[in-house]
């Protein structure tokens, strides 16, 4: 049976219709969810197979109304229907939308995993926002946006009087934090961004910070095309949506460009900043609007193409318990396979121990993974009826690697023998943030401290080919040994070797000291120089650094001593250990520059790098303070920001352009 065959019997299609009722009304007027996007969809549509099967019968409005007709509304009165989108799932349905279009030009823009929400202006001050309830009223929410949305600020910079269509969103970053900060405050964790924005944006004693982004997609006035409309959006500091990936904004006119542009959004949804579930595909001019017109719930001339979801349900099969780089409890979830995103998922990572039990976890029981940007799939929460009878996991009293008791002194317990973080640390040196070594995962770091050739960093850089290449790193399916290899060797070797060439902060940040990262490893680079300054530096010299702090500082302080001896060899081995200065003044001395999005040609760490190189201060949030901010692909709400706050915005283009050109 496939997923859209119809219910055999007037009882089992009732009960679905039921059943969807009561998850929609969750979905809309709580933020909370009882299944997964994903199995909704599956069961929205046998409910509309079956209607197409038996008209006569009554699904209630789960396919015919504005929020499938279970939300409350609100106690504000919509001037005209904020409406919902018909969806399609293949490329052959996106064509026969165009097709109705008559050659008429439409566009294609990213469909945000959001809440639809509609703010009123008068003189450039904002005097209402709500949300789209049933789609004829909806909620009050004025009170929670004037306390914070990205893009919809409480006072334009024009004397505006108007209304702004569009979607309240979380990045991902958003979501983490929010989900992070309710659970702190005692709440539950959310399932999915969309879930975290309802359940944010309704709740007026909110004891919890949640960032939240908004982007336009309607705005009043008398305007001939969608692309006017949204430039008038924009000279009044609103994002639109349709511009948030540069590559597919304009207008469209054929089948094959909707759907290049597409697949053009899809492969940028592993690495955007933003979640989304789809792209929206709409007729550019008012006058094909009005043509086409209007149905009780969906337009006509426009309609939602569908991506796979961003969050499944599945069954945890088991918890891994492991010993992160700094000697902190890291938990991986192993799940039953499930395809989330556009990739199967095995394994997904937990928050700690306190979260898990709060949850009431239990091998066998059904969880929500997410996936969204290039974040590491994580279990959410529970979800949906469990089964009787589980008994909820515990977290081990003791460290499985060396048997001694956690040091609970924190959310994130810690175990402080050395050993146990020898392997993690060896590991992060090796990544891609850190020192990039080519071959060097995981595996290879667990196998050199088991046979005990490396116990820290700069043990690393004593190996030789003949050392490891018969390192034994797998079994065969009959269980026989799986060695390294030579050429395997050779190439991490090499990889350690260029490792050399590597800029001081990656050798700053590689260290891995607690409460350090690349932001860190950058800051501590540029302020001091060299690795002797720094090792020669005061608590209160490392907290005078913006955003550090003495807590930060003396972690800073305590980690460059413990380590002393293994800084030592690595400078003895190489290892840059000072900041490279080329002379001559740099193009953005005293610069204070964010970098935000994709950049043509570098890695996110590779740009950030590049920026510090032309003399730039480099951060990771946009504030009033910021001189420049280097937008590529994706840079969503730090644009926006950027945008609000008068901040000069540098396209990626250009800045990898610069680079070029400084050598740099």
């Amino acid at each position: 049976m496939t997923a859209s065959s119809p219910f055999s019997t007037r009882a089992e299609f009732d009960e679905a219709v039921e059943q969807a009722r009561q998850a929609a009304q969750v979905y809309y007027d709580t933020g909370d969810a009882l299944m997964t996007d994903a199995d909704y969809d599956v069961l929205a549509d046998r409910i509309a197979a079956t209607v197409e099967a038996h008209p006569g019968w009554d699904d209630r409005g789960i396919t015919t109304a504005v929020a499938a007709g279970a939300s409350a509304g609100g106690d504000v009165r919509h001037p005209t229907a904020m409406l919902s989108l018909d969806k399609i799932k293949t490329p052959e349905e996106a064509a026969e939308f165009v097709a109705t279009l008559g050659g008429d030009g439409c566009l294609v823009e990213v469909k945000l995993d959001g809440l639809a929400i509609r703010a009123e202006y008068v003189d450039g001050a904002l005097v209402l926002a709500a949300l789209r309830g049933d789609g004829t009223t909806g909620e009050d929410v004025t009170v929670q946006v004037r306390r914070g949305v990205v893009g919809l600020p409480e006072k334009l910079a024009a004397s505006w009087s108007g209304e702004v269509r569009g979607e309240v969103f979380m990045t991902v970053a958003d979501f983490e934090a929010a989900g992070a900060n309710r659970v702190a405050a005692g709440g539950k964790p959310f399932v999915n961004s969309r879930g975290a924005v309802a359940g944010a944006i309704r709740a007026i004693d909110r004891n919890y910070e949640a960032p939240m982004t908004f982007a336009a997609y309607e705005i009043s006035g008398e305007f001939g095309s969608h692309l006017a409309a949204m430039a008038h959006a924009e000279s009044l500091g609103f994002t639109p949506a349709c511009g948030l990936i540069p590559e597919v904004a304009g207008e469209l006119h054929t089948p094959e460009q909707v759907i290049a542009a597409i697949d053009t959004i899809g492969a940028h949804r592993s690495d955007l900043p933003f979640p989304l579930d789809g792209a929206v595909i709409k007729a550019n001019l008012e006058s094909t609007r009005r043509r086409l017109g209007l149905a009780s719930r969906t337009p006509y001339w426009a309609t939602a193409y569908k991506y796979p979801p961003d969050t499944a349900s599945t069954v945890l099969r088991d918890i891994q318990v492991r010993v992160g780089r700094t000697g902190r409890i890291s938990l991986r979830a192993i799940v039953e396979p499930v395809y989330v995103a556009g990739t199967t998922v095995t394994y997904a990572t937990l928050h700690n121990p306190k979260w898990v039990a709060d949850q009431g976890l239990a091998i066998g029981q059904t969880v929500a993974v997410w996936r969204a940007g290039d974040v590491i799939p994580r279990v959410t929460s529970p979800i949906g009826e469990q089964p009787h009878g589980l008994t909820p996991w515990t977290a081990p009293e003791e460290c499985p690697q060396c048997g001694e008791p956690w040091d609970k002194s924190s959310l994130l317990w810690r175990c402080h023998t050395a050993s146990c973080a020898a392997a993690n640390a060896l590991a992060y040196w090796c990544s891609r943030e850190a020192l990039d070594v080519d071959g060097a995962g995981d595996s290879f770091c667990d196998t050199l401290v088991e046979q005990g050739l490396a116990r820290n960093v700069a043990d690393l850089y004593d190996l030789t080919v003949d050392r490891i290449a018969d390192l034994p790193v797998g079994k065969t399916a009959a269980g026989g040994t799986v060695t390294l290899g030579r050429n395997n060797a050779e190439r991490i070797i090499a990889g350690l070797e260029a490792s050399k060439k590597q800029p001081f902060n990656r050798v700053v940040t590689g260290l891995g000291i607690r409460m350090t990262g690349r932001s860190v490893g950058r800051w501590l680079a540029a302020h001091f120089k060299t690795m002797d300054a720094l090792r020669a530096a005061t608590v209160e010299e490392i907290a005078q650094i913006d955003k550090m702090g003495l807590i930060k500082a003396q972690h800073v302080v305590d980690g460059l001593a413990a380590m002393s001896e293994v800084i030592d060899r690595l400078a003895a081995h190489g290892l840059t250990m000072q900041i490279v200065e080329t002379g001559g003044p740099k193009p953005w001395d005293g610069k204070k520059v964010v970098v935000s999005g994709s950049v043509p040609g570098l890695s996110r760490t590779e740009a950030q790098e590049a920026a510090a190189r032309l003399g730039a201060s480099v951060s990771g949030s946009v504030s009033k303070n910021t001189d420049i901010l280097v937008a590529g692909d994706g840079a969503g709400s730090k644009l926006a920001k950027a945008q609000q706050l008068g901040v000069t915005v540098m396209t990626a283009e250009e800045f990898a352009a610069m680079v070029q050109e400084a050598g740099s």
